[in-house]
């Protein structure tokens, strides 16, 4: 008994995800109900993985990225980390470029990141190495394309600026206050410009510390 109940809902469960597999008729009114809450359900989950993002997309493109989403499979991540990582990825390839809302996917993608690397992240002791250096593999840097206070302004119901050129640049890292702060112009040439062996000690040594920038293995 307990073997054919763990089959009905192995085959109840891959149906509710659209496999042809229903041991009950999927034209009924109780599987057409259960599609409809897990759908909603779903729906509500990535909507709550990728608030920040959504708050700045007008109404109907954000119904309709999040029914994409939730067609090819999402919304059924089992921690909400896990799924805002998978949704931020998705909105992330497909958000115009350049908009706050894409600016605000990085942003919160990078947080994630450098949230990650701050169990693991250990500064290295004074001196620091020589030689080539790269991105800390828990960095990224950013660009806003209107001040950035200005932009989580809108996040809180503030009205958004317009979207100019990428004229602000934000650091993230696991070395950071908060896990991140504002670029200076030298950084973030020096971050684009990556690998890169010429830029002033002072300048690596502080971005090594911070772990925006770290020596390869």
């Amino acid at each position: 008994m307990t073997g054919s109940l763990a089959a009905f809902q192995s085959r109840l469960g891959r149906a509710l995800m659209g496999e042809d597999t229903s041991p009950i008729d999927p034209r009924s009114a109780g599987f057409r109900f259960t599609m409809t809450v897990r759908r909603s359900w779903c729906e509500g989950r990535a909507m709550m993985a990728a608030r920040p993002v959504l708050a700045l997309m007008p109404d109907v493109e954000k119904r309709r990225l999040v029914s994409d989403y939730v067609d090819q499979g999402g919304g059924l991540a089992l921690f909400l980390a896990a799924e805002s990582e998978a949704f931020l990825a998705f909105l992330a390839r497909r958000l115009p470029d350049p908009s706050h809302a894409l600016t605000i996917c990085r942003m919160s993608q990078a947080l994630a990141r450098a949230g990650a690397g701050v169990s693991m992240f250990v500064p290295p002791r004074q001196p620091l190495r020589t030689g080539p250096v790269g991105r800390g593999r828990h960095a990224a840097l950013v660009w806003f394309h209107a001040d950035p206070g200005a932009v989580m302004m809108a996040l809180r119901g503030g009205k958004l600026p317009p979207v100019g050129p990428p004229d602000h640049a934000v650091l993230f890292a696991p070395g950071l206050p908060n896990l991140f702060r504002t670029a200076t112009k030298a950084e973030a040439a020096l971050w684009a410009e990556l690998p890169a062996a010429n830029a002033p000690p002072a300048l690596i040594a502080r971005l090594v510390m911070e772990g925006v920038l770290a020596y390869p293995d």
